[in-house]
């Protein structure tokens, strides 16, 4: 065993975690759930980096007192890895589908492994099976063990898998570096198996979070905290850069909520909210890959597509017609999302950004005065 191999990766793991921390203090104390579960997993890190330095230290020195140190210090190791890669995926869940109830739905039976390795941890302070200290204050891994790695790993694939399914229904994700999270933790965890003594996982852990730290930075300038789509400052940014490119056919479509106001005042702003994060989940249901959905202000939306025609626009309109229907019909929601839109496409010659967006207004008020003329 190299001490100081294992002091430097703690240490450098520890002061990254640390550094993340303090910087994100502001925002994580002002957060949801998903910034809370964000410190949990950083907490974790932070602490089993410390602990784990001192159980490899005190590793083989005699006395009761670094016998009950390595014994609790290797518990806690072993129960933080679960706990670790089940707040993960709840914080996966999170950031892309930005609903605590399926949270409840999804992950109340997929916690069960995760509960069953604590407990294992625990009993393992009287009846060694996953570890042993042996009378020379000399660490082990027993084979139960490698159940640890076992379960964890493939709580792991199955974070890969929730972001493939997302994609697969809504698109490309954006800000979020599921292969800078996993490829360290994979290499770590595969190191520490293939070498006794040495310790890599914590420090990897706290530098898959701190890639996906660096990405919320992004994330924050540039997403909407409510709806999980982009905002404002992104359709800047996309518009400016398209318009360097004018071979490509650009179009969008603004759409409205219709009734939004009577929502809030019925139901409460709360209910309001709920009502928003259905609506970008309609829109994203439904958009095409080449399409970029955006919370434009208030209760309006934008799809910006890029490489279309007016007769994709329409199309694309009527998918999300469509999906409100299915939504109205499966949903048992004490409200019904109703929406007016407006699409337009971009003209390199004569438009610039605010007359693209009038267009696409003035479209959508003409489709909402006469679905309530219809009314």
């Amino acid at each position: 065993m190299n001490i100081v191999a294992v002091a430097v990766a703690d240490y450098v793991g520890f002061i990254l975690i640390l550094a993340m921390m303090i910087s994100s203090r502001i925002r994580r104390k002002d957060g949801g759930l998903e910034l809370k579960i964000f410190s949990v997993i950083a907490f974790l890190s932070a602490t089993s980096c410390v602990i784990d330095f001192f159980a490899f230290y005190f590793d083989g020195w005699g006395g009761p007192f670094f016998k009950v140190f390595n014994t609790l210090g290797n518990t806690y190791c072993f129960i933080a890895n679960p706990i670790f890669v089940f707040s993960w995926l709840l914080y996966e869940d999170l950031k892309l589908y930005h609903n605590e109830n399926r949270i409840l739905r999804v992950y109340k039976y997929a916690a069960i492994p995760a509960v069953l390795l604590v407990l294992a941890a625990l009993v393992n302070i009287f009846v060694p099976f996953v570890f042993l200290i042996d009378e020379h204050n000399t660490y082990h891994r027993l084979p139960f063990g490698y159940v640890f790695y076992i379960v964890e790993t493939v709580y792991l694939i199955y974070s890969v898998i929730l972001l493939k399914d997302y994609q697969k229904k809504y698109g490309k994700v954006r800000f979020f570096p599921l292969y800078l999270m996993l490829g360290p933790i994979a290499l770590g965890c595969l190191l520490q198996i293939a070498f006794y003594g040495v310790s890599l996982i914590w420090v990897s852990l706290a530098v898959g979070l701190t890639a996906v730290y660096m990405s919320i930075q992004n994330e924050f300038s540039y997403i909407d905290t409510l709806t999980g789509l982009y905002n404002r400052a992104y359709l800047d940014y996309q518009m400016e850069v398209s318009s360097k490119n004018p071979s490509t056919k650009l179009g969008g479509i603004m759409i409205d909520v219709d009734h939004f106001k009577k929502i809030n005042d019925t139901y409460g702003h709360s209910v309001g909210d709920e009502a928003l994060t259905d609506v970008s989940r309609i829109i994203l249901m439904a958009k095409p890959e080449n399409a970029i959905a955006i919370r434009f202000a208030g209760d309006e939306f934008i799809l910006l597509v890029k490489g279309t025609s007016e007769i994709l626009l329409e199309q694309i309109a009527e998918g999300i017609r469509e999906e409100v229907r299915i939504f109205n019909e499966a949903e048992n929601k004490q409200y019904k999302i109703s929406l007016s839109l407006g699409y337009s496409l971009y003209d390199y010659d004569k438009d610039d950004l605010d007359s693209f967006f009038k267009k696409m207004d003035d479209n959508m008020y003409v489709a909402k005065k006469k679905s309530h003329e219809e009314l």
